[in-house]
C-alpha cells in the first residue's frame, strides 16, 4: 500500500440597527444617522463602499432571516478599541448588545461565555475557550471519526464490486489514517505551498483592516506583496506537478532538492527580517505562520489540526478517478456531515480555542455582518457548462450591460454574511420554497428601507427612491411562479 504525504492546499478555511435601549421598545423610531457605541469611545468612523453598505450603518435587517445585522463599521470600532483584550465579563457585557444579530451556533456559543463570565469574569475569552476544549474535543473527534468509518466502509464496497481501483482505494486510506493522526495530535510531514502562505496572511490582512491602523495595513500589504514576487518561479515551476493526490509527493521532492530549499530558506528569512522592521514584529498570528511555514519549508515534523476543508478536498482529489460524479458526490456528502465551526458549538470551540482573542471575537461576530446579497446569484448567469469559455465572457458581457444584469443595484439587497454564503448560487426562487418565512422578512426589509428613506438618510448615502421600486420588482420577478413575493409599498407613497 502506498503512503503519500496529504497537505493541505487550502488553510483555514452585525449591524448596529436601533439602539438596544431606544428602539428595541419603539421599533417605529428612525435613525438619521449612525447610532454611536455607548460603552466604549471610539472614533468617528466613516462608511465605505456601495450605497447599500452606507445605508447597512444606519440599521437593516437580514432579509431573508429578518435578523438584524451588524455594521463593518461597528465591528471596526470594536477591534479598533480592543474589546476582545477585555477580561470576559466585560466583554460579555458590552457583546450582549449584538447578542439578537448572532447566527444560531454563534448564539450557543455566546451563551457558554454568559455562563464562564459569572463563574470567572476575570479571565479573558481565549482562556475561557481552552477550559471548555476537554470537553468538546471528544465530542467533536467521535462524529469525526463515526463519518471516517462510514467512508471507509462504502470505498470498501466499491472496491469489491471493482467500482473502485486498489490504487484509489490505497490512497483513500492513506488520508485516512493521516487524518486520524491529526486528530490524535500527531507529528505529520507536509509539503511547503507558497500559496497557502500567501493565503494566511492574507486571512491575517482581512483582521488587520477592519482595525483600520494604516501602519499595520501598509505593512502587512508589503509584506504579501513581496512574498508573492519572490515565491512566483516557484509557484510557476509546481503547477507542472498539477493537483492530483500523487502530485503532493513530487512537491515534497521538489522543494528538498538543495538549490529549492536554499532559495525558500532565504526568501523566509527576508521576509521575516521584513517583518522584523513593521509594527507586526510581534503579532501573535503571523509569527505563528511563519514558524508552521519555515518547519514545512525544511521539511520538519509539525503537529498539523485537522481540518474539514482539507480533508474534503484532499478526498475530492482522490475520488476523481473513480470517473462516477454521482458515487462522489454521495461519498462527498458523507464527509460534510463532518461538524464545521459555522453548525456546530464543539467544532466552533476546537477551531478557535487557541486563537487569539481579537480572532475568536471576531469570528463570533463576522457572520452577523451586513453584505451585498446578489438577489439573481451571479453563478446562475452563466451555469451552462457545456458553453464555451470565449463565449461566456461574451454572455457575461452582454447580461452586465443589460438594465437586469447581476451587477445592477436593482440585484442588490443585503444579507447577513453567513446566510448570503449559505444561499451561495442557489436560484431564488428555489431558495425562497426552503425559507418561506422569506416573504414576510423581505417585506420587514423593505418597510425599513421605506422609513430610512423618509428620514433622509437614503440623500446622505447616495441611494435612490427608484432603488426600493427596482428591488421590489426584481424580488417578484425572480419569487416563484406560483406564489411570487409581492411586497407592500404603499408607505412609500
Amino acid at each position: 500500500m502506498r503512503i503519500f504525504q496529504i497537505v493541505a492546499n487550502r488553510f483555514y478555511n452585525l449591524n448596529q440597527v436601533q439602539h438596544p435601549n431606544k428602539t428595541a421598545s419603539n421599533p417605529s423610531i428612525i435613525m438619521t444617522k449612525p447610532i454611536p457605541y455607548d460603552t466604549v469611545s471610539f472614533t468617528s468612523s466613516r462608511a465605505s463602499g456601495t450605497p447599500l453598505r452606507r445605508l447597512a450603518e444606519y440599521g437593516m435587517q437580514d432579509m431573508y432571516t429578518g435578523k438584524r445585522m451588524l455594521s463593518h463599521g461597528m465591528l471596526s470600532k470594536l477591534l479598533k478599541n480592543n474589546v476582545y483584550e477585555f477580561n470576559i465579563g466585560k466583554l460579555v457585557s458590552i457583546l450582549s448588545k449584538y447578542e439578537d444579530t448572532l447566527q444560531d451556533t454563534e448564539l450557543k456559543v455566546f451563551g457558554l461565555l454568559k455562563k464562564k463570565s459569572k463563574q470567572n469574569p476575570h479571565i479573558k475569552i481565549d482562556q475561557a475557550l481552552k477550559q471548555m476544549y476537554s470537553e468538546h474535543e471528544p465530542k467533536l473527534i467521535t462524529v469525526q471519526r463515526s463519518v471516517m468509518y462510514d467512508i471507509i466502509l462504502k470505498a470498501s464496497e466499491l472496491l469489491k464490486e471493482g467500482r473502485m481501483t486498489q490504487l484509489s482505494f490505497d490512497d483513500l486510506m492513506s488520508l485516512i489514517r493521516y487524518s486520524n493522526k491529526k486528530l490524535e495530535k500527531g507529528v505529520t510531514t507536509a509539503h511547503f505551498s507558497e500559496k497557502e502562505f500567501i493565503y494566511r496572511l492574507q486571512q491575517v490582512a482581512k483582521q488587520i483592516k477592519l482595525k483600520k491602523h494604516h501602519a499595520e495595513n501598509v505593512a502587512i500589504s508589503k509584506i504579501i506583496r513581496v512574498a508573492r514576487t519572490m515565491f512566483a518561479p516557484q509557484i510557476a515551476e509546481k503547477r507542472k506537478f498539477g493537483r492530483s493526490f500523487e502530485a503532493k509527493k513530487l512537491k515534497m521532492e521538489y522543494q528538498m532538492q538543495p538549490e529549492i530549499l536554499a532559495r525558500n530558506t532565504q526568501i523566509m528569512k527576508h521576509l521575516r527580517n521584513l517583518l522584523e522592521q513593521t509594527p507586526l514584529r510581534n503579532h501573535k498570528d503571523i509569527l505563528n505562520i511563519f514558524n508552521v511555514t519555515d518547519a514545512k519549508v525544511c521539511g520538519s515534523p509539525t503537529v498539523e489540526p485537522f481540518k474539514r476543508s482539507e480533508f474534503i478536498y484532499d478526498l475530492k482529489t482522490i475520488l476523481k478517478s473513480l470517473n462516477d460524479s454521482e458515487l462522489e458526490a454521495e461519498i462527498i456528502a458523507k464527509a460534510r456531515e463532518i461538524p464545521q465551526a459555522t453548525e456546530d458549538v464543539s467544532a466552533f470551540i476546537v477551531k478557535y480555542a487557541d486563537d487569539t482573542p481579537e480572532r475568536i471575537v471576531t469570528s463570533l461576530l463576522k457572520g452577523s455582518l451586513a453584505s451585498i446579497e446578489h438577489i439573481d446569484p451571479r453563478v446562475q448567469q452563466v451555469k451552462d457548462n457545456n458553453i464555451h469559455v470565449k463565449k461566456k465572457k461574451k454572455h457575461r458581457k452582454k447580461k452586465n450591460s443589460a438594465s437586469g444584469n447581476r451587477n445592477h443595484l436593482k440585484n442588490y439587497g443585503l444579507a447577513s454574511a453567513y446566510i448570503n454564503s449559505l444561499r451561495s448560487n442557489m436560484p431564488f426562487d428555489e431558495w425562497v420554497r426552503r425559507h418561506p418565512m422569506i416573504y414576510k422578512n423581505c417585506q420587514k426589509s423593505v418597510d425599513r428601507l421605506i422609513e430610512l428613506y423618509h428620514a433622509g438618510v437614503f440623500d446622505v448615502v447616495g441611494l435612490e427612491k427608484e432603488y426600493i421600486y427596482n428591488f421590489a420588482e426584481q424580488v417578484k420577478k425572480l419569487s416563484p411562479k406560483e406564489k411570487p413575493i409581492i411586497l407592500d409599498l404603499s408607505k412609500l407613497n
